[in-house]
């Protein structure tokens, strides 16, 4: 017993450095506090180079984020995809003419929406969302064969209550047929998000998606949610109106002899006005959207009218990656020049997307079948 006390109480005094004679316990306390002093350098010169790190991404991320990626990436293999803009997809012949009342003259009903997704799906559309274009451009997946994007203009509610259970019902349905499954990208303006979170009353035909349900959308994966700004868009269609001088101006506009062309020249002069306040809005929608959403948007709905390589580089500097023009429709597609009809192969062809305007009359395979004819 004395034996094992004995031992231990040895142990005791070598770790301690008392049982050693004194040059013994000298050199132990400078072997142990050399180990210390290695190691708080060691410990300085991870925290250094950890913050060295971190500096140089910031930098990078500084002089261009997202855009500097996608461009040293490298581009993707050339591919093509058809986008068709919807506005409002309503259940009822009278909503749509209800809607259309409203000024939303594309409206379309819902048995017209499904009659487009059946279509799609038997010419064999390989449906895409922005993030998936991007990611093509970055060389890190390929696009598929008669690539197609739904894009809905607007932010309306009926995107929530009519369209989205559409997209997941098609998508059971494609995966036991085999067919691709269809998506869509919703373009939502924050000052209606807010307006339509609070207590106001709703009506099918004009109401706007609340922050609830545009969160419920952005975690699935048939939906992308894309930005229209906060609040700009709003205003961007009383700029483009053609200016109606009164009082003073009126007199001095007749005395100049300026004719109703000048007062139009005057109108495209205000889209200055949208140039220089495109980029504050887009972060101001972008903040918005990762306070609620957690990320940004990738692409941006750019408003009727208002596109432009001024909009698109300041929409850039405010780290937009791809921007879409307003949905217009002149006829049946005929080739590549044709609106809607995009060529994807490098970082620039992600600016100033066209889409195809889907009318509120006839079918898609009147104005978009020669998209999926054989080359």
């Amino acid at each position: 017993m004395n034996g094992w006390k004995d031992w231990r109480q040895r142990k005791k005094g070598l770790l301690s450095g008392s049982s050693l004679p004194d040059n013994g316990r000298k050199r132990l306390f400078q072997i142990t506090h050399l180990n210390r002093r290695a190691e708080k350098i060691l410990t300085v010169l991870t925290g250094t180079v950890l913050t060295l790190i971190c500096c140089l991404l910031a930098e990078r991320y500084a002089r261009g984020g997202r855009e500097e990626a996608i461009q040293t990436l490298g581009a993707a293999e050339a591919g093509s995809v058809l986008v068709i803009d919807y506005h409002q997809v309503l259940p009822t012949e009278q909503d749509v003419e209800a809607a259309q009342a409203a000024g939303e003259t594309s409206a379309i009903t819902l048995a017209a929406f499904k009659e487009d997704l059946a279509w799609l799906m038997e010419q064999g559309a390989g449906f895409v969302l922005p993030g998936e274009l991007k990611s093509a451009v970055q060389g890190l997946s390929t696009l598929p064969s008669k690539a197609v994007m739904l894009t809905f203009t607007g932010g309306y509610e009926s995107f929530y209550t009519v369209v989205w259970p559409q997209l997941r019902e098609a998508a059971r349905n494609g995966g036991t047929s085999g067919a691709a499954s269809p998506k869509g990208c919703v373009g939502i303006i924050g000052a209606e998000a807010e307006l339509y979170s609070g207590s106001v009353e709703k009506e099918i035909a004009t109401s706007r998606l609340s922050w609830n349900q545009i969160r419920q959308l952005d975690q699935s994966d048939c939906v992308e949610i894309a930005s229209q700004g906060y609040d700009l868009c709003l205003d961007a269609q009383e700029w483009l109106k053609p200016v109606e001088p009164v009082g003073r101006l009126s007199s001095l506009m007749r005395l100049l002899g300026l004719s109703s062309e000048s007062k139009r020249d005057i109108a495209k002069e205000n889209l200055l006005l949208y140039d220089s306040a495109v980029g504050k809005d887009a972060l101001t929608m972008g903040e918005k959207m990762r306070q609620i959403l957690y990320h940004e948007a990738d692409a941006f709905f750019i408003p009727e009218g208002c596109g432009s390589d001024a909009a698109d580089e300041a929409l850039t500097q405010a780290g937009i990656a791809m921007t879409f023009l307003a949905g217009s429709c002149d006829g049946a597609l005929e080739n590549q020049e044709d609106e809607g009809w995009n060529l994807i192969s490098g970082h620039d062809s992600l600016k100033s997307i066209t889409r195809l305007l889907r009318p509120n009359e006839g079918s898609l395979s009147d104005i978009a079948a020669a998209y999926f004819e054989e080359p």
